[in-house]
């Protein structure tokens, strides 16, 4: 018989297939229209949350297309920093700005910028963190692609310094409802979602970011 986290393991396994394979099959019309959507709805968050940094990721062919949003994040003043995986499944952060050389990363498909690797200390300054996620609840409990990087990451992060606001980056139709995704203790939680339709308030957090146009 199966003990309840090995229960909640194997729903999170069959849900991420599910909303992985769901990706595969998005147009390019309309990762195209959420990459535009996207960029308008983070520049609008980053010009009222402040000047600071900003923790994002390059995103995989599948995932929601955020690169544009970078690009616009770095022409707006805000230095851009992603992660990079170690070996031990630990996270180090690294600049990144359009045009810088990309190698390939420890993980499949993952390209992480060449450059100097930094630790926490580079959250000094960051004032806005976007989460890959697989999919997010209403609630705001993540699923993340099954490593945990980020919960142990988010984990230690919190215990140096407060943590930044955070958004989880997911296609709208990836925020299900509450109770949708199994919580388990180590799972970080989040209070927004980034998506192309707009910011989207989690776990009955108040958001007002105006409502955007449909990309799909």
């Amino acid at each position: 018989m199966m003990g309840s986290g090995d229960l909640n393991g194997a729903m999170k396994t069959d849900l991420r297939q599910r909303i992985l394979a769901e990706r595969r099959r998005r147009s390019r019309e309309v990762r195209e229209a959420a990459s535009h959507a996207l960029a308008e709805h983070l520049m609008r968050k980053l010009a009222v949350t402040s000047t600071g940094d900003l923790a994002a990721f390059l995103p995989l062919d599948t995932e929601p297309p955020l690169l544009a949003a970078l690009e616009a994040a770095h022409r707006g003043g805000h230095r851009v920093w992603v992660p990079v995986v170690k070996s031990d499944r630990a996270m180090l952060w690294c600049q990144w700005r359009p045009g810088i050389a990309l190698a390939a990363g420890s993980l499949p498909g993952l390209r992480e910028p060449v450059g100097p690797r930094h630790d926490i200390e580079v959250f000094e300054t960051i004032h806005l963190m976007v989460i890959p996620a697989v999919a997010v609840g209403a609630d705001g409990v993540r699923l993340g692609f099954g490593g945990g990087y980020y919960d142990r990451f988010l984990e230690r992060l919190a215990a140096a310094q407060p943590l930044p606001e955070m958004l989880a980056c997911v296609f709208h139709d990836e925020i299900l409802d509450p109770g949708s995704i199994p919580h388990e203790s180590h799972d970080a939680v989040m209070t927004q979602a980034l998506t192309e339709r707009g910011i989207v308030a989690l776990g009955g957090i108040e958001d007002h970011t105006p409502a955007p146009t449909r990309a799909e």
